[in-house]
């Protein structure tokens, strides 16, 4: 039984196949099959052709599709992220996507992130510098106070936002017209005086008040078209001119003399008083509409003045039948002011409808008949004066109530609050960025007057009957020159 057994183990005993050697330069199947998955993924290749021989035919002129710089991409991206493992680490890094740039957004508010932009936060606020404010500039003064410094009572006064009852002398002497007088009081002594008074109800009211640069005479004018200039050390009066078509006196500006000074009226005729002369020297055709505005240059080469229908005309000192510019407003304009630093730049404020501060170059009139300014301000708001400081390159404005910007206003104003809303405000020239903005009062912020200094700045408003003083800008140092390197090695 065993033998037959071990006999049928003997038939089928198989011969052991010999180890097949594999050669380095031989091609497995395995690699066939590799290469074969391959290129069933991205298409069928046709191995009949001759890849040596299309490359020598190829079109040598034919532009490459390549960028040498950026390497051509697939059209095709096999996923790598095959495992969830995978997937979370490629969402750390950020290759989620094959895209090169992630519109996405990236912030997490995780608390351990919220915390390290607190610090963040924190440590640039701690670090951050602000920009250096120069010390004459009114950020330094008026934007860290924002007080007024002295406040007077001014009964009587127009009530009236065209009229000009307040008046600062360069004697530090400030003036203001109540009804038929005058007061005045000493800043520096702090004492008051009266200084006229209209004895006859005829002569009407004061409407008008200005000293002259130098200090000596005050000129007033008054509803019925009078003028009269009073001695301010004596309390005297050195002028009277009477007025016959009764035509009230709306503006005033004395030139640097003391001695001439120019009027507007009701009617828009303009006139050259000289204290010397009994009568006018010289009348003039000016407006159409009463003036509102009247202020002669620093170099005394022009004398501006402003009406009710918005035109701003540019009058030639020597004579003033000739008009050298026109400029134009939406609105009455009764706001002026020359730049003391630069003689050809004037500032002109419109009221309502117009809102705006016009800043015009002299030097620019003459080439167009329509000039166009080189700067403007849009407050939406109304404009009654401005103030170039001597200090500085900035310019303030005062102003009334303020109204939404619109494509088209209304004939009835509806006012709306806004920074400007009766308040005194500093602007940037150039530019005309705002720099400070206070409430000033709580009504129509109507005139202001700039302090002998060039500070210092009084405001007045006719519906508190009161007068503030403030602190706008800063006095400018005034060092000697220092000494050189070349002066310790004089020639001898």
């Amino acid at each position: 039984m065993a033998d037959r057994i071990l006999g049928s183990f003997r038939d089928c005993k198989l011969e052991t196949p010999l180890r097949k050697r594999r050669s380095r330069v031989s091609i497995t199947n395995d690699f066939s099959a590799k290469r074969q998955r391959v290129s069933e993924a991205i298409g069928s290749i046709d191995v009949s052709t001759d890849v040596e021989q299309r490359q020598e035919y190829a079109d040598i002129n034919a532009e490459p599709r390549a960028d040498r710089f950026i390497a051509t991409r697939p059209e095709t991206l096999f996923p790598m992220n095959t495992t969830p493992r995978t997937n979370r680490m490629a969402k750390v890094f950020g290759l989620t996507d094959d895209r090169l740039l992630q519109f996405t957004d990236t912030t997490n508010t995780t608390p351990d992130n919220k915390m390290l932009t607190s610090l963040r936060r924190s440590a640039s606020q701690l670090f951050y510098s602000p920009p250096a404010v120069h010390q004459t500039s009114a950020v330094a003064h008026l934007g860290k106070r924002r007080q007024f410094i002295l406040a007077l009572d001014g009964p009587g006064i127009p009530q009236d936002p065209w009229a000009y009852p307040l008046s600062w002398s360069s004697t530090n002497v400030i003036a203001v017209a109540c009804r038929h007088d005058v007061y005045y009081q000493d800043l520096d002594t702090r004492q008051i005086a009266h200084l006229c008074n209209l004895p006859r109800p005829s002569l009407g009211r004061i409407r008008v008040l200005a000293f002259t640069p130098r200090g000596l005479y005050a000129a007033l004018g008054t509803t019925t078209g009078s003028v009269q200039v009073w001695d301010a050390a004596s309390r005297r009066r050195v002028r009277s001119w009477p007025n016959t078509d009764w035509m009230s006196v709306s503006a005033l500006a004395w030139r640097s003399c003391s001695r001439l000074f120019a009027i507007g009226r009701a009617d828009g005729r303009l006139a050259l008083l000289d204290v010397r002369a009994p009568n006018e020297t010289h009348k003039y055709r000016g407006h159409k509409g009463e003036v509102y505005g009247m202020q002669w240059s620093h170099d005394e080469r022009f004398v501006a003045s402003a009406d009710a229908h918005g035109t701003v005309h540019l009058w030639d000192a020597r004579n003033m039948s000739a008009r050298v510019g026109k400029m134009k407003h939406d609105s009455p304009v009764k706001a002026i002011a020359w730049c003391p630093w630069k003689p050809d730049l004037l500032a002109t404020g419109g009221t309502y409808p117009d809102g705006r501060i016009h800043i015009w170059s002299t030097s620019l009139l003459a080439d167009t008949s329509s000039p166009a300014p080189v700067e403007t301000i849009h407050t939406h708001s109304s404009v009654y004066s401005l103030q170039w400081s001597p200090h500085s390159r900035e310019l303030l404005s005062t102003h009334g109530f303020a109204w939404h910007p619109r494509e088209r206003l209304p004939d009835i104003p509806e006012p709306a609050a806004s920074p400007y809303t009766n308040s005194i405000s500093v602007h940037a020239f150039p530019g005309g960025r705002r720099l400070v903005s206070v409430a000033a009062h709580t009504g129509t912020v109507s005139q202001s007057c700039l302090g002998p200094d060039g500070t210092m700045v009084f405001t007045i408003c006719y519906r508190e009957e009161a007068m503030k003083m403030w602190k706008v800008w800063g006095r400018r140092e005034e060092g000697g020159r220092k000494e050189s390197a070349f002066d310790k090695f004089n020639i001898r």
